[in-house]
């Protein structure tokens, strides 16, 4: 798992640096995935004045080789690419451009998570939970302090499948609500922790306060959210394989940064079953 952040801060000195959005390893590299206007956010972030470098990284957290404990680490991305282009040779009902983006990190030999890719492998009704970081850095300090630093694990069911259910439904809705910071938040299907989506966007409910004199409209958001779904990811996952190959053999391993052996099965759905 990955909370993005900025290494840069203005004012005293927060508990947690600001967390923007979730991420998650999608190959051993260090290869992960999170949306495209997460990392549209890269560039809007204040460089390091002296240096001029990017003041973009990750709080990378891993499971421990207990089952139980976790492993917390900052890591630095060394390239982004979002998606740009997409084509269908059907009818497509999803957007446009589907809201994906890849990020290598730097360390490698990493536990990643695996994409569900069979047909129907999304369900209305099924049980799925998400990790990651609703509305960033503020629920880990809401006691005014620091009381949190893992992800949060929520819990709902699939309430809809775009344009209807199908083999490879184009976007599917779970009533699981989204929240700044948790864009990018995989979505795991509950029995065996692999990934049926990414958490992207939430249907927003717009209202009108109205008094003699003015009027205010404004927006809350409802506990109906969207998701790109798993084998949209794995399909520009290959993609940028393809056309964005990395020599990662000069990084760090995970066991190197952590200081640890490397853990015994590189795979979250090892960590998930222990649980």
């Amino acid at each position: 798992m990955l909370a993005f952040i900025t290494k840069i801060s203005v004012g005293s000195k927060p508990h947690f640096p600001t967390i923007f959005g979730t991420g998650f390893f999608v190959d051993p590299s260090g290869l992960a995935v999170t949306n495209r206007h997460v990392i549209d956010v890269f560039a809007q972030l204040p460089a390091h004045p002296k240096t001029g470098e990017s003041s973009v990284a990750a709080v990378a957290f891993f499971p421990g080789n207990d089952g139980l404990s976790w492993q917390m680490l900052v890591v630095d991305p060394i390239k982004w690419a979002t998606l740009g282009e997409f084509t269908s040779s059907d009818k497509w009902y999803g957007q446009s451009i589907p809201d994906l983006g890849f990020v290598q990190m730097a360390v490698r030999e990493v536990p990643f998570l695996t994409l569900a890719s069979e047909p129907y492998y999304l369900r209305i009704g099924m049980e799925v939970a998400t990790i990651g970081y609703p509305m960033g850095t503020l629920p880990l300090t809401a006691l005014g302090k620091l009381n949190q630093v893992t992800p949060f694990l929520r819990h709902g069911i699939v309430s809809s499948l775009f344009p209807f259910p199908s083999p490879f439904p184009h976007g599917f809705t779970m009533d699981i609500m989204q929240q700044g910071g948790s864009s990018g938040s995989p979505v795991l299907r509950a029995e065996d922790g692999v990934v049926v989506g990414m958490m992207s966007s939430g249907v927003v409910e717009t209202r009108t306060a109205q008094s003699e004199s003015a009027s205010l409209t404004y927006t809350v958001n409802t506990n109906i959210s969207i998701a790109e779904p798993a084998h949209i990811i794995q399909k520009a996952l290959e993609e940028f394989r393809r056309s964005h190959s990395e020599d990662v053999s000069a990084l760090s391993t995970l066991a190197e940064l952590s200081g640890t052996s490397a853990p015994e099965a590189l795979t979250w759905e090892t960590w998930i079953q222990k649980k």
